[in-house]
């Protein structure tokens, strides 16, 4: 099950991304494909409790990688992925206080660290 305000602030991000950035609706498509992995990896916890999930973002999403997703489509998950973070951290510092910036800013780094074998 997924939590329902993390479902909404992805459809914010979104919105936010069509209005501000002009991104297409392509685009917007493609970001959304991408941020229903982020969705599914807290489940039903909020995305402000981050920290606190077993499972940390780079092994579920190389979970994934083993269930026959692209390297290079991993690397366009991960980049919007932390789009999608700077933004809900500007956006609502308070409940996102717990998310170090640092943190977001080495997930699109993640596959340096890895070898990803397919």
């Amino acid at each position: 099950m997924l939590d329902r305000q993390n479902y909404l602030k992805v459809k914010l991000f979104l919105k936010f991304s069509r209005d501000v950035h002009g991104r297409s609706s392509l685009q917007i498509s493609n970001d959304f494909e991408h941020l229903k992995a982020l969705l599914l990896w807290p489940g039903s916890q909020p995305f402000g409790s981050v920290p606190t999930i077993n499972t940390s973002l780079p092994d579920f999403l190389f979970q994934i990688v083993e269930k026959g997703l692209d390297p290079a489509e991993l690397q366009s998950i991960l980049n919007t992925t932390q789009r999608f973070l700077l933004w809900t951290k500007a956006m609502f510092p308070d409940e996102f206080q717990n998310i170090q910036l640092s943190w977001i800013m080495k997930i699109s780094a993640i596959m340096e660290g890895k070898e990803v074998i397919i």
